[in-house]
């Protein structure tokens, strides 16, 4: 998926952040390609650290604006963090589809972001322009 396929909040707070993780994804078969196994593990640790912090900063925006829908998107974020220790575990078990991963992780970024991510962004400008006029 090219990055002009990619769904844009336009919301720079989370845009940037959406930006890096799709760069992560995206090195997934490349890294696993060109040097087996073993390199594919930093880029592994960095999208769950990144990925966790990613939803921690969307959850802490969704708090500080009373954000309605809290408890349904935070859900969300939780079904995806299983799923992607689940394909870490695979990893560990050395079971991993490289493919399965950027797919699932592309797809669901791409999807989520363009619902769920979509609405709460519209309620935070719904809010600013309310107190910033």
């Amino acid at each position: 998926m090219s990055e002009n396929q990619r769904h844009i909040l336009g919301f720079p707070e989370m845009d940037i952040q959406h930006q890096y993780l799709y760069r992560l994804f995206d090195r997934i078969e490349t890294v696993q390609n060109s040097s087996g196994r073993f390199s594919l593990q930093p880029l592994l640790n960095e999208i769950e650290l990144y990925v966790n912090f990613h939803f921690t900063s969307e959850e802490n925006l969704m708090k500080l604006y009373e954000y309605p829908r809290f408890s349904a998107h935070q859900s969300d974020h939780e079904l995806a963090a299983a799923k992607l220790v689940n394909f870490l575990e695979d990893y560990e078990k050395e079971q991993l589809n490289p493919a399965a991963l950027r797919i699932f992780l592309t797809g669901w970024l791409m999807e989520h972001s363009e619902t769920a991510d979509s609405d709460y962004v519209n309620w935070i400008e719904q809010r600013r322009k309310a107190v910033w006029g």
